[in-house]
C-alpha cells in the first residue's frame, strides 16, 4: 500500500526554504512580455540574473561589459557606467518580491566569434568594477538604490565543456575568483560572495578550483557554492546535492550555502527537442513538483532557481504567450502551463514557513509538508511511476477549510474537494503517473 503520513502537531524540522526561485525577471523580451502577475502568484523568492534577455538585447543588461563598456576607462567615475536598462530590469524584480541573485560576469556566447568570455586584462580592476556595480544597487552609488540584494555570484559555468562561457585556462579562472572574491568580501563583509555556477556538481575543473583556492596562504572567501544539473531522474539532483555538501566539508567550506541555481527537465542531451516539449507538459510539471519536494525534504539546498522564466526561451515551462499586444498598445501577456502550479503549490507551503516530516511509502512518490500561521499543507507528486492510489493519514490538522487540488495529463489545477478540517483525516487519492496534488489550507 502506498501511504503518506503527516502529523502537523509535531515540532518543525526547519524552515521551508526558498527553492522556487527562477532564472530571469518578470519583464522580458526588452520589457514587452509582462509576467509580473504570474511571479506574484507563484511567490517567486529569487530571480537569478544570467543570460538576461538572451538573445534579445543581451548587450544591454546585467553583464559587466554591458554596464562598464570600456574596460580602459576609469572605474571610479560614474559616467563610465551604463546602468539604465539593468536598473529597469531589477526594478521589476523588486516590485514582485523576487530578490535578484546577481551573476557578475558575462552571458553565454554561442556565436563562432567570441567577444566577452575571455579572462579580464586586469583581475583587480575587474573586481573594482564589480565593487561599483554592487555599490550602485545596495548603497546608492551613481544615483543608485539601497536594495537588499544579498547574493553576488562570480561568473557562470567556466567549467562548461562547450567553452562558450570561458576561453581562458582553468588556472586563470581560479585566480580571477581568488582576486575578485577576496576584494568583494573585504568591501562587503555583510553580503554573500560566492560562485561559481558550475555546469555540473563535480569534475576535474571544479576539483582543481578547490585545490587552488585552498592552497592560498590566506582563506579565500566563499559564502556559497552554486551549481547546475539538468535531469529526468530526480535522484540525480538529490545525490548531486549530497556530493556538494561533502566537497564543501572536505575543503573546509562547510559553512558555505549549497545553491542549486539552474535546473530543469532533460532526458537526453542528444535529443533536446523532445525534452523541450515534455518540460512544458504534465511530465515537466510532475518533474518540477517532485524536484521541489525532494529538494526540501531530502537535501540541504538553501536556494534553488529553475531555468527558465523568460517566456521566449525554449527552457521556459512555466507559461506561454497569451495575448500579443506590444508597443503603444500595451504589454504582451502569458498564460500558465502545468508546471506553473508546482511553483504555486510549493509557495503555499513556503508562506506557511515551517517544515514538518512527510513520511511516505511507495516508489516514485515525492512529498513535503508545512505548517504555520494557523495553516498547514502538503505537496505530493507521483513522478515516473505507475497509476496508483495513495492513502493520506493526516493528524493535527489546523482548523479551517481544507482543499485538494490536482494537476495531471488531463487536469490543470482542478479543485477536487473542499471541506472543513478536523484534527485527523484519512483520505485515499487516485494518483496518475506524472501527476501531483496539493492538500491543505485553502490557497488564496
Amino acid at each position: 500500500m502506498k501511504k503518506l503520513s503527516v502529523d502537523f502537531s509535531v515540532s518543525a524540522t526547519g524552515p521551508i526554504r526558498p527553492l522556487h526561485g527562477v532564472n530571469s525577471g518578470p519583464m522580458t523580451k526588452v520589457f514587452t512580455y509582462d509576467c509580473r502577475p504570474q511571479f506574484k502568484e507563484m511567490g517567486i523568492p529569487f530571480a537569478r540574473l544570467h543570460d538576461v534577455e538572451y538573445p534579445y538585447g543581451s548587450g544591454e543588461f546585467v553583464d559587466i561589459p554591458c554596464i562598464f563598456r570600456n574596460f580602459d576607462a576609469d572605474e571610479t567615475k560614474e559616467e563610465n557606467y551604463s546602468f539604465g536598462l539593468t536598473d529597469e530590469y531589477l526594478k521589476a524584480c523588486m516590485e514582485v518580491g523576487a530578490e535578484p541573485l546577481f551573476r557578475l560576469g558575462v552571458s553565454i556566447e554561442h556565436a563562432p566569434i567570441k567577444r566577452h568570455i575571455f579572462p579580464p586584462k586586469d583581475y583587480a580592476k575587474w573586481a573594482r568594477i564589480c565593487e561599483h556595480v554592487i555599490r550602485h544597487y545596495t548603497e546608492g552609488w551613481a544615483n543608485g538604490f539601497h536594495w537588499n540584494i544579498r547574493y553576488w555570484e562570480i561568473w557562470n559555468e567556466a567549467n562548461g565543456s562547450s567553452r562558450n562561457q570561458w576561453q581562458g585556462t582553468p588556472e586563470e579562472f581560479y585566480e580571477l575568483y581568488c582576486v575578485a572574491a577576496t576584494h568583494l568580501k573585504e568591501k562587503f563583509p555583510h553580503l554573500k560572495i560566492g560562485g561559481c555556477a558550475w555546469s555540473h556538481h563535480w569534475d576535474k575543473f571544479i576539483e582543481g578550483f578547490f585545490d587552488y583556492i585552498t592552497a592560498k596562504p590566506t582563506r579565500i572567501p566563499m559564502d556559497f557554492c552554486s551549481w547546475h544539473r539538468y535531469y529526468a531522474d530526480v535522484e540525480i539532483a538529490v545525490n548531486s546535492s549530497a556530493f556538494v555538501d561533502e566537497v564543501l566539508k572536505r575543503y573546509g567550506y562547510e559553512d558555505a550555502e549549497n545553491i542549486f541555481d539552474e535546473w530543469n527537465y532533460m532526458e537526453d542531451w542528444s535529443n533536446q527537442p523532445d525534452s523541450y516539449v515534455k518540460l512544458k507538459n504534465h511530465i515537466g510539471a510532475a518533474h518540477a513538483a517532485a524536484s521541489l519536494a525532494a529538494m526540501q525534504s531530502r537535501t540541504s539546498i538553501q536556494v534553488a532557481c529553475y531555468f527558465e522564466a523568460d517566456v521566449v526561451k525554449e527552457w521556459c515551462g512555466l507559461y506561454e504567450v497569451d495575448r500579443m499586444s506590444i508597443g503603444a498598445h500595451g504589454k504582451a501577456t502569458v498564460r500558465p502551463l502545468k508546471p506553473f502550479y508546482a511553483f504555486k503549490f510549493f509557495n503555499a507551503l513556503y508562506q506557511m514557513g515551517e517544515a514538518v516530516p512527510a513520511e511516505i511509502t511507495g516508489d516514485a512518490l515525492y512529498a513535503c509538508a508545512a505548517k504555520g500561521n494557523g495553516r498547514g499543507g502538503l505537496l505530493l507528486a507521483n513522478y515516473g511511476g505507475e497509476d496508483t492510489e495513495v492513502t493520506l493519514d493526516l493528524q493535527g490538522l489546523p482548523a479551517g477549510e481544507i482543499e485538494v487540488r490536482r494537476v495531471d495529463e488531463c487536469e490543470t489545477n482542478v479543485q477536487l474537494m473542499r471541506f472543513d478540517a478536523k484534527d485527523a483525516l484519512t483520505l485515499t487519492l487516485p494518483m496518475k503517473n506524472n501527476s501531483f496534488v496539493y492538500v491543505g489550507s485553502v490557497i488564496d
